[in-house]
């Protein structure tokens, strides 16, 4: 009976697995939160144009979505034990460094290279690969909780980083953001991480009517060597082409779509706040807030994709992104507060759920031994739409004044994203 109960009480390993992710993704919405702050900052400290400072965030991109599908490959075969620890020590050095540049240029050699290759590997592409085979039958609502850990990060760092540079400058929000990812990243991770179980083994949650305790025990069926410390090679891995599959390629296009839209109007949205007469601290708690709802947006949106569909999911989310660009346009003006409300809300829904939503249609689509590869493809289009969204907004700006003009073209190419997406279903895959 003693045993029984021990047994019964075995966690499955999955929820720790699930745990390292939500730092994981945490430290990636931290990055992509402190952007929008530190942009005015170093954009005063090296008296350039917005497009020009922008160009440090999007060089970042063009860095991320080339290396995304290397780096895919690679933690296919070295496993995330190993990848992770590594991108945290980049994550440490490249921001270390980029808190004592003295030169703008220096900028693009610190954070768009060294710091964006430890972001890139610990990003949502990597998150997909390494959780999904974990928990097979619940994909979406797993990846939804996890992913969860983006807005947890903008909620926290991005009124940090924003106190912080107030405060003391950003050189040491550099230093102190940095040291906070590194931690977050690197040691449990090494410490911790283990190879998922047999796809047959494998455990799920909400399902069968049967309780939530039931459904997190440890199967016999699961041999401890499945918790090795190393992915094994597994040879459908080399033969497998991403680049050849054409749902891949569509899944890219909406990545990049929707990313680019993304990109055009969050990496400005403290200065737009700004322009439109909002404090920098009531901009940055805004987003704070934004990343707030999106904690429960987004385990509730991957609940949802499980059931009723990702595309259907897909669509509200990026149809409430066009809303709350529509808002921020047409009603902020004046430092509206029932219009910065309107947009913090709409924002929190929607912010980062196309990267998620996509994940889980991946996952359905190819097997969990290739899923490294395909995201990291996938993850392209997110590079993509980070090398050119910021920069196009900023030379709007530069040559029309405000940002009009760059923000309506944002809306209409979030529409994109959703055409792409529904696409897929004509070049699934036979499986």
């Amino acid at each position: 009976m003693g045993e029984k109960k021990s047994k019964d009480a075995k966690l499955n390993y999955g929820w720790v697995i699930l745990g390292l992710i939500f730092g994981n993704l945490f430290v990636e919405g931290g990055v992509r939160n402190t952007q929008p702050v530190l942009l005015p900052a170093l954009t005063h400290r090296f008296d350039g144009s917005a497009a020009m400072t922008s160009a440090i965030f999007s060089a970042s991109g063009i860095v991320g979505g080339f290396t995304a599908p290397i780096l895919g490959k690679m933690l296919d075969r070295i496993g995330p034990r190993y990848m992770f620890p590594l991108a945290g020590t980049f994550i440490l050095l490249g921001w270390w460094a980029s808190s004592t540049v003295s030169q703008g240029w220096q900028l693009f050699v610190f954070y768009s290279l060294i710091a964006t290759l430890g972001h890139t590997a610990i990003g949502s592409f990597s998150a997909t690969a390494v959780l999904a085979p974990w928990f097979p039958r619940s994909k979406g609502v797993m990846l939804g909780l996890a992913d969860s850990g983006n807005p947890t990060g903008q909620a926290v760092i991005t009124p940090l980083a924003q106190l912080i540079i107030s405060r003391f400058g950003w050189r040491v929000a550099f230093q102190v953001v940095g040291l906070v990812f590194f931690l977050m990243t690197a040691p449990l991770n090494f410490l911790l991480q283990r190879k998922p179980p047999d796809p047959d083994a494998g455990l799920s949650v909400f399902e069968n009517n049967e309780s939530v305790a039931s459904n997190i025990d440890l199967p016999e069926a699961v041999p401890e060597s499945a918790l090795s410390d190393a992915y094994t090679v597994v040879p459908e891995v080399q033969e497998f082409y991403a680049l050849r599959e054409p749902a891949v390629w569509l899944l890219l296009i909406s990545r990049a779509t929707g990313t680019i839209s993304h990109q055009m109007t969050h990496l400005h949205i403290i200065a737009f706040l700004v322009f439109a007469g909002y404090g920098e601290m009531q901009s940055a708690a805004a987003l704070g807030v934004a990343g707030l709802i999106g904690i429960v947006a987004r385990p509730s949106f991957g609940i949802l994709s499980d059931k009723i569909g990702r595309e259907i999911v897909f669509t509200i989310t990026m149809g409430m992104t066009f809303l709350s660009i529509s808002v921020v346009i047409l009603f902020t003006g004046g430092a509206s507060l029932w219009a910065l409300i309107s947009f913090v809300a709409l924002t929190g829904f929607s912010d980062g759920l196309s990267g998620l939503i996509l994940g889980a249609k991946a996952t359905d689509l190819y097997p969990s031994n290739t899923l490294g590869t395909v995201m990291g493809v996938v993850d392209v289009g997110r590079g993509i739409g980070w090398a050119t969204g910021g920069i196009l907004t900023g030379l709007m700006f530069d040559k029309y004044g405000d940002y009009t003009f760059a923000y309506w073209t944002a809306a209409s190419i979030a529409l994109l994203s959703i055409a792409a997406v529904w696409s897929v279903r004509l070049l699934e895959p036979k499986r």
